[in-house]
């Protein structure tokens, strides 16, 4: 299998997975052959879009019966992604499924336990870790290698605009039970992946204390389209070495858009982003020289293409099978991941600081 391409189906033909079909016309060893969805209109399009796809299946079990293909590619509203994945792995295939992973931590464990039962397939969740991009290597270096002495304190936050005139979502991205949440859910695993692959051993979570607002309508003209699932959170996640990050994203609010996440340690800062729309030119670093010249340094570095990592899940997938060795984003990560957001909308509920589960 390390010379030929490996082959995928993709399940769920909507707007993501149009978005990541190119990566299967790049040459770069995942070839697309298959698609299911239950919109004959929209599997034809995407078949198109990913190449020429010549099969497609109403029925997703009739694409996880092809013994061509060796992947899937799970790109279904959250409520299906674990059936999906679980049918899938049960089938021999390898498995990439979109963020959120998982509805719940429980739902992950589920999923460990079958993979446990085929520790050949590979599973990864779709995340943001942006292998290729020097600003995420960097800053993960520097904290591995203690530059900027004990980490204490970690602050993420980003402000994102409000949703377009006439900006429209399918009707399961504002229900609870199918879509999780929403800003949590859509936004959430993206920026606990990346914070937990920048911070290595030091992200153990341990207690979680944060609060959830919906989203809410800015004039008669510019409502957002979700009205039920959160528009904002704000969580204090303090990590069992004692390192305190503040994560907090807000959307359609009465100010403008902004980014950064600072990393604080005792022998200097780091300023850094996770999405191409910095505040501040470059990577920051921050030191004193002697005891009153706070010194300022701008690091060289690569920024992240966002097109790239997109679709970066799909090649480290495909390199995760030829080389035969565990995803970068592994099942523990999300167990993680979900266990963080499973506190956080409790502790949303309860006004209470709520342990995470490990």
């Amino acid at each position: 299998m390390a010379d030929q391409p490996i082959r995928y189906g993709i399940i769920g033909a909507g707007v993501i997975a149009n978005y990541m079909a190119r990566v299967f016309t790049e040459g770069r060893g995942s070839t697309a052959v298959a698609i299911s969805d239950v919109n004959a209109e929209a599997a034809a399009k995407l078949a198109v879009a990913a190449g020429g796809v010549k099969k497609i299946y109403a029925d997703y079990h009739q694409l996880l019966a092809d013994p061509e293909v060796d992947a899937v590619y799970i790109a279904t509203p959250p409520f299906l992604h674990k059936p999906m994945t679980i049918d899938a792995l049960r089938a021999g295939k390898h498995v990439l499924c979109e963020k959120p992973f998982m509805l719940n931590q429980a739902e992950v464990r589920e999923v460990s336990a079958v993979q446990k039962t085929v520790p050949q397939l590979k599973v990864l969740c779709a995340s943001s870790r942006y292998h290729d991009a020097g600003i995420a290597l960097k800053a993960r270096a520097m904290v591995a290698q203690r530059e900027l002495g004990e980490l204490y304190h970690v602050s993420y936050t980003q402000v994102t605009g409000a949703p377009k005139p006439g900006t429209t979502l399918p009707p399961w991205r504002n229900n609870p039970a199918k879509n999780g949440g929403g800003m949590t859910y859509d936004w959430g695993p993206y920026d606990l992946d990346w914070l937990s692959w920048v911070l290595g051993d030091l992200f153990r979570p341990r207690v979680v204390f944060g609060t959830l607002g919906n989203y809410f309508p800015l004039t008669a003209e510019r409502v957002p389209p979700c009205l039920d699932v959160d528009g904002h959170y704000c969580a204090q996640i303090i990590c069992e070495s004692g390192l305190t990050i503040l994560w907090e994203r807000r959307a359609a609010e009465h100010g403008p858009a902004r980014h950064t996440i600072e990393l604080r340690g005792k022998k200097g800062g780091l300023d850094t982003y996770f999405m191409p729309m910095p505040e501040k030119p470059g990577l920051q670093h921050y030191a004193y020289v002697g005891t009153d010249e706070l010194k300022t340094t701008v690091l060289p570095d690569a920024p992240p293409n966002w097109d790239d990592a997109i679709v970066h899940p799909i090649r480290e997938l495909t390199a995760a099978i030829r080389e035969n060795r565990a995803p970068s984003n592994t099942l523990e990560d999300n167990v993680r991941i979900h266990g963080v957001i499973d506190a956080l909308l409790t502790s949303a509920k309860t006004q209470q600081a709520v342990k995470v589960v490990t």
